[in-house]
């Protein structure tokens, strides 16, 4: 009750306006001057019949004023209002007036950064209802909007022009004399005022404190055009003293060398800025330009005016705009939501938490903008430090663009009951560290983060190293040669010891648990001295070798910007580290488990909470709350790191890779074994080792759950995607089986030996008894059989198959084979030619990182030649060898062909065969042309005699030998 007013009073039912008049007489028993009655913003006496007969309706917001010796009451009910009705999305919350007697016509909405206007011309339509609901004709209330309540500023003159059509436009719509009126939009456009200097103020008949408020004002607009709607203003203009001065100003008919009448013009349309920058607003409405890397002239001045909130326009627009609001006004944006989590945002979030109410958000789904991957959410903030709730609605787990978006906004508005919308208390948010928006945490997990011991008080987080230019450091390890890299060292003083220039190097990489992602090398030679006193070409050393007592040792490690979610992995001994591959230093007794922690459901929850982004820094990981060690995790820890790592092994393209696991059980079938038989066998084994990690991972996450008491917020269920190890794919597999032939043909593998064989260094001739290697270093690629040797792919692979499965099962696998990946072609063989000639190599560089091992000799598409050459075998003389051992026999074989092929066209009488022959012909001349030409090229370079050093990366060595001519396949 108010002051002896029971709340059942504010139902009562009132008809008419007599009616309402005879309530305030019967309940104050007052005479009637005493009572005063506030409709529409009009002001009459409950003695004044006529008047109040003129302002009211019972469908109008009315409110009673009525004074007494007890004081003022303001009584307000809503008669009958269907503005809400109209506001689609509008969120389920108590909504308040910015100031009790407001009046629709002082309310004032800006979008400072408006583009082409569409938030204005959605702001014109919803006051025009308000004003309907105050009674106001539409031809009046488009001109009162225009006149008294919308504004826009823009630095796009082209963007300005829409704006302003836009909202004519809309006021057309409402009042058919709009255009011939005198009113007009009030938004402006910024124009540098670099073209105005001292000259056209010593023309001025004006007072100096006019000039200097005016140069004030030239100085502030110097840069507009780059600064917009950021420029602040840091004393008072008084705007209607200067606008009077400048319109005073006497205009010369004569000639006007200064530019005098163009720049009062100018100074006059600033003068209408100045204005509108420094009102304050009901409400600030923009989607603000999302810019990081800035201009020298927009970065200082940010850095200067801005320093808190400097890392992106964006978020310099979200905390300038609410200071532009009126008390317990609204500033609404739509942005990018790494303000909410990441740390560079940090004061940001602080100063809105302090100071400010977010009112409401709408997080929306990665990338709802199916246009333009950007995280993007909308979110409302309230110009007040009250303690209410905001509203929240999360709807990152809503996949399939913005039309699914809103669906699920519109349900949460319709049911606010729905697990996707939070009412959350924003001093919770506090209790996190960097402050992140995670408004859906519950209250126990706030709690939880309060009390509980965090990962970086009882371990350190470390960044790793900046080479400062990874292309002269870095190499993938396939690259370079293997006698100079060196695996497994313990310790820092070990490695400088040795001999060995490359060293493993932990680079974060893909999703990935457990173990992997060991790809990369770095030049660590001599304890990297090389490098620590490299300097660029401005005379800097731009390296930076952080952490280094902890390089070589054992550490957890994961990718700083992953492609999922997070995930963790074991780098075992002889690792140095990226900055991109952050680690954690955990003591052995303890590292299983905090591992096993860092892949659960637990970790990504808060995780979540902490940074829901896909950018992982070391600070988060220092964040997250740790419990005791548990024993039941470190055995199943143990036996997740060996899965993953055979896993990884299974492959060439790991340092570790063995033998090809196609093969890798031939012995235990007497090799009276298939191809396909064999495939079946892998298949088994990794959907089993896959199935195992599974079921670990969800035995771990039910651990863990248990152990954070998070049983009403997690399942520890895994979805299959989210294992990190690989099940059986044929067709991927019967290539890589077939990438292993083309290794054990050019002998970087052996038969008779697991693992790597030959990768630079010295030739050893006594390790391959099985399987020989190609001499030459040299795999001809052809689509027919010229040669009935070694250089002739398909008897290497019949030979490859006899050895490994038997000879009664070679015919069987060829056409398994050819099922699997074959190209074209009647036959096995003709099919898997065609798989070489057009496949294998895309193939072979995209397993390889774009950094192929394997190079091609190309001649054209005509394919006269296609030949592959191992890099780590180059020598100067490979290009003069394949030219006259392959390139001028096969052009000779191709001859041959040719005379033969049109010998058949000559004599063949059925058409359809003589067609078939006709077309040999001519592919046979084309190839032979094609030869011709590509044969002068290798000519050229053979006689360059062009020389590689492998420690130079492939890119660097492939170019050499490339040499501006179209000799190899690109890369």
């Amino acid at each position: 009750m108010i002051d002896g007013i029971p709340e059942s009073d504010f139902d009562v039912q009132l008809e008419g306006q007599v009616e309402i008049i005879g309530w305030l007489y019967q309940y104050y028993n007052e005479e009637p001057h005493n009572a005063v009655v506030n409709i529409n913003g009009g002001t009459v006496k409950t003695n004044d019949i006529p008047a109040a007969t003129q302002l009211f309706t019972t469908d109008w917001v009315v409110r009673y004023m009525v004074d007494n010796s007890l004081g003022k009451y303001y009584l307000e009910r809503n008669a009958h209002s269907e503005l809400g009705t109209h506001l689609e999305f509008l969120l389920p919350d108590s909504l308040e007036m910015v100031s009790d007697d407001l009046d629709v016509t002082q309310i004032k909405v800006i979008d400072n950064a408006m583009g082409s206007g569409h938030i204005l011309v959605y702001a014109f339509d919803v006051l025009m209802k308000m004003y309907a609901e105050q009674g106001y004709s539409s031809r009046e209330a488009s001109s009162l909007i225009l006149e008294n309540n919308l504004f826009g500023l823009e630095i796009d003159k082209r963007a300005y022009q829409l704006a302003y059509f836009a909202l004519m436009m809309k006021a057309r719509e409402y009042n058919r004399r709009a255009l011939t009126s005198n009113i007009s939009p009030k938004v402006y456009v910024f124009v540098d005022t670099s073209n105005i200097n001292d000259n056209y103020f010593e023309s001025l008949p004006v007072s100096e404190s006019n000039i200097q408020d005016l140069k004030y004002i030239v100085s502030l607009f110097h840069d507009s055009r780059t600064l917009g709607s950021i420029i602040q203003i840091d004393k008072p203009v008084k705007t209607g003293n200067l606008r009077t001065v400048l319109t005073n100003i006497p205009q010369d008919t004569s000639l006007d060398l200064n530019n005098t009448r163009e720049i009062t013009y100018q100074l006059l349309r600033l003068l209408d800025i100045v204005e509108t920058m420094q009102n304050k607003y009901e409400a600030v409405i923009t989607n603000p330009p999302y810019l990081n890397k800035m201009n020298k002239v927009l970065k200082e001045y940010v850095k200067t005016h801005y320093k808190d909130y400097s890392s992106d326009l964006f978020s310099v627009f979200i905390w300038h705009n609410i200071n532009m609001i009126v008390t317990n006004g609204y500033a609404a944006y739509m942005t990018p939501f790494v303000w909410m989590f990441i740390k560079s945002y940090e004061n940001l979030r602080k100063s809105i938490l302090n100071t400010k109410l977010i009112s409401s958000l709408i997080q929306m789904e990665y990338s709802a903008f199916e246009e333009a991957t950007v995280p993007i959410n909308t979110f409302v903030l309230k110009n007040s430090s009250t303690s209410e709730n905001g509203v929240y609605i999360k709807l990152s787990d809503f996949k399939g663009g913005m039309d699914v978006q809103k669906v699920k906004t519109l349900e949460a508005i319709e049911n606010p009951d729905v697990d996707y919308l939070y009412r959350t208390n924003q001093s919770n948010f506090e209790s996190i560290p960097g402050s992140p928006i995670a408004y859906w945490a519950s209250a126990d997990t706030f709690e939880l983060i309060n009390e509980t011991k965090k990962f970086g008080d009882a371990f350190n987080t470390r960044a790793g190293m900046i080479t400062g230019d990874n292309s002269k450091f870095i190499r993938l390890w396939h690259e370079v040669s293997h006698d100079k890299t060196g695996f497994n060292y313990t310790s820092r003083q070990a490695a400088e010891m040795s001999d060995y220039k490359w060293f493993p190097y932990s680079k974060g990489g893909d999703f990935r648990r457990w173990f992997g992602n060991n790809e990369y090398v770095v030049n660590w030679e001599n304890d990297g001295k090389y490098m620590r006193n490299f300097k660029d070409s401005t005379g800097k050393i731009p390296a930076h070798a952080f952490n280094l007592d902890y390089i070589f040792h054992p550490q957890i490690t994961w990718s700083s910007l992953s492609s999922k979610t997070f995930s963790a992995r074991l780098a075992p001994n002889g690792f140095l580290f990226d900055a991109s591959g952050s680690f954690g230093v955990v003591p052995e007794v303890e590292r299983s488990f905090q591992l096993g922690f860092l892949n659960s459901v637990v970790a990504e929850y808060y995780l979540g909470l902490i940074n829901p982004t896909l950018n992982f820094q070391k600070g988060n990981i220092a964040s997250l709350p740790i419990k005791s060690n548990d024993i039941r995790v470190e055995p199943i820890v143990e036996t997740q790191i060996s899965l993953s790592k055979a896993d990884w092994d299974s492959f060439e393209t790991s340092w570790d890779f063995a033998t090809h696991p196609l093969i890798q059980h031939i012995d235990e079938h007497n090799r009276n074994w298939t191809l396909k038989e064999a495939f079946e066998e892998w298949k088994n084994e990794a959907q089993d080792r896959f199935d195992q990690l599974k079921d670990n991972e969800e035995e771990l996450n039910r651990i863990f759950i248990d152990l954070y008491d998070l049983q009403d917020e997690l399942t520890p269920d895994v979805e299959d995607k989210d294992v990190s190890v690989r099940t059986a794919d044929e067709v991927r597999d019967v290539k890589s089986f077939l990438s292993y032939f083309v290794g054990l043909v050019f002998g970087r593998y052996s038969l008779d030996a697991p693992g790597l064989i030959y990768a630079g260094g010295d030739w050893e001739p006594g390790k391959y008894k099985s399987f020989q290697p190609n001499k030459d270093n040299v795999l001809i690629l052809t689509d027919d059989s010229y040669f009935n040797d070694s250089r002739d792919i398909i008897n290497r692979l019949k030979e490859f198959l006899r050895v490994t499965f038997g000879d009664e099962n070679v015919q069987t696998n060829l056409e398994y084979i050819a099922q699997v990946i074959g190209k074209g072609g009647s036959t096995a063989e003709e099919k898997i030619r065609q798989y070489f000639i057009k496949d294998f190599y895309a193939d072979h560089v995209s397993n390889y990182s774009k950094r192929p091992i394997y190079w091609e000799y190309n001649s054209g598409k005509k394919e006269g030649l296609r030949a592959l050459m191992y890099s780590h075998r180059y020598d100067a003389d490979t290009t003069g060898m394949i030219r006259t051992d392959y390139l001028l026999p096969l052009q000779e074989a191709y001859e041959n062909a040719l005379s033969n092929f049109e010998s058949l066209v000559e004599n063949e009488t059925v058409v359809k065969t003589r067609k078939i022959y006709e077309k040999r012909v001519t592919r046979l001349t084309n190839q032979i042309d094609e030869m011709k030409m590509f044969d002068q090229v290798l000519q050229h370079l053979a006689t360059a005699r062009i020389e590689i050093d492998l420690d130079d990366g492939v890119i660097e060595n492939h170019a050499k030998i490339q040499d501006g001519q179209k000799l190899l396949t690109k890369i």
